[in-house]
């Protein structure tokens, strides 16, 4: 009986993203993982390039941010705390990262800036 007038596929033929074999698929998986990885490794080096700046330059901040982190890491602030201080930590950030970024972007230091808006 032929299939060829009712719309229905033929079993025996083959459609074209089944034709790749099982090996192909292996590879291109392996290939992917691969690309992942390095990646994943270029970015922990961007990181770690980026700690080590900010160590050299702002060594009593990073201290402090990195004593802060472990300290409510550990459990040492209730969680309503927590809250509290991590908002107000982040909107003190954003707003140090907004005023660094229009000073590079407008082309000035950002000490200049700073002391401009003081």
């Amino acid at each position: 009986m032929s299939h060829a007038g009712n719309g229905a596929a033929d079993p025996t033929e083959r459609q074209p993203h089944e034709s790749r074999s099982l090996g192909d698929h292996g590879r291109e998986i392996q290939h992917e993982a691969e690309a992942l990885a390095t990646a994943v490794r270029d970015t922990a080096d961007d990181v770690q390039r980026f700690l080590t700046e900010q160590v050299k330059q702002r060594p009593f901040t990073t201290l402090g941010v990195a004593a802060g982190v472990g300290y409510v890491l550990g459990g040492g602030l209730s969680a309503r705390l927590t809250i509290v201080l991590l908002g107000t930590a982040t909107r003190l950030a954003t707003a140090v990262a907004a005023r660094e970024l229009s000073a590079r972007i407008l082309g000035h230091d950002s000490t200049s800036a700073q002391s401009k808006s003081v």
